[in-house]
């Protein structure tokens, strides 16, 4: 099993197992805090040998730099179907509503597959800097 892709975006959808993405990103620049991130989304695509289990228990988790603060942790699991073909691949996407950041800071969002470190991607929340 590899992980081909993990990242934020703004929004995503599966059609029928094409992955359409819309608007990655790593970094929210906000005016004043506490900030509420309106939508956020964080997609997945793994691919599978035909010798992989079909299915993986995933746990995502959005914690600041010092990983003491969980912002948010969903757990779920991930299928996939076999093919005829040597690999196949499962999408996951799941949207985040009302992200709450009480500071800006270094934030990631920690990719576990089985209970195991798969992948790290990185969120920068900055304060918009004023022109004088």
């Amino acid at each position: 099993m590899v992980t081909e892709l993990f990242v934020i975006c703004d929004a995503a959808n599966d059609s029928h197992g094409k992955l359409n993405i819309l608007g990655a990103f790593d970094m929210i620049v906000a005016s004043e805090f506490p900030f509420v991130h309106p939508h956020c989304t964080i997609v997945l695509r793994q691919r599978y040998d035909r010798a992989d289990s079909p299915e993986c228990k995933v746990r995502l988790i959005l914690c600041n730099a010092a990983d003491d603060t969980v912002l948010a942790s969903i757990d779920t699991v991930l299928q996939h179907g076999g093919t005829d073909n040597p690999t196949s691949t499962a999408n996951l996407i799941v949207n985040i509503n009302a992200l709450r950041f009480e500071s800006p800071g270094d934030y990631s969002v920690i990719l576990q597959i089985d209970g195991m470190p798969a992948a790290i991607t990185p969120l920068y929340v900055r304060h918009a800097q004023t022109k004088a």
